[in-house]
């Protein structure tokens, strides 16, 4: 299948999963680290960020644009750092955000997370599309594993033991991949039909 639209990223992370998804598809995809700032708004859904930035991009490049924005809700602190999670990243980063979260933590009681992965999908002059994964699960108490970014190294889905990073790492990104949910394979099955 032929695409004519143009995954903008920066993130070298998002470029290997992106690649992996579409490819499970045979669907080659452009990928772009764009040369402007993709402007983000601030909110507090990753819907309503990458709706956003794949509006303000494919206005500027005046080509249908693919963009993706992924965060984690954590119970404890509020939600936080929901959409803003490459904030956290680079402020704090995932050990010290371990540490604050085992400092709050009650002795046994389980500390939740959500993960939500999105999708939005724009071209020029129009309204974005989106599409909406994740899925739910803990915080370690330690980071684990060494592959991907921010969030797979503390985050444990529901019915698992170890973290995103840890089960990429052993189990592979087929079955890793199930975690982040289906907002992927939402838009090609729209994108398909389009």
């Amino acid at each position: 299948m032929n695409n004519n639209f143009v995954y903008l990223t920066t993130n070298n992370n998002k470029i290997e999963e992106i690649k992996f998804h579409f490819g499970r598809y045979n669907i080659n995809v452009d990928v772009e680290k764009p040369d402007f700032e993709i402007l983000e708004t601030q909110g507090t859904n990753c819907l309503d960020v990458a709706k956003f930035s794949a509006k303000f991009a494919a206005d500027k490049i005046q080509k249908p644009v693919l963009k993706s924005d992924t965060g984690v809700y954590i119970d404890v602190l509020g939600g936080l750092p929901g959409c803003y999670n490459s904030y956290f990243a680079k402020q704090i980063g995932h050990e010290k955000l371990i540490k604050m979260i085992n400092s709050i933590r009650e002795e046994g009681k389980e500390v939740r997370i959500r993960l939500q992965h999105c999708f939005a999908y724009c071209e020029p002059g129009q309204e974005p599309v989106g599409f909406e994964g994740g899925s739910e699960g803990t915080v370690a108490t330690k980071c684990e594993g060494t592959m991907g970014g921010f969030h797979d190294f503390f985050f444990i889905p529901d019915g698992q033991e170890h973290t995103l990073s840890v089960l990429r790492e052993t189990k592979g990104r087929e079955f890793e991949s199930q975690f982040w949910g289906n907002a992927i394979d939402q838009f090609i099955e729209w994108y398909s039909k389009k």
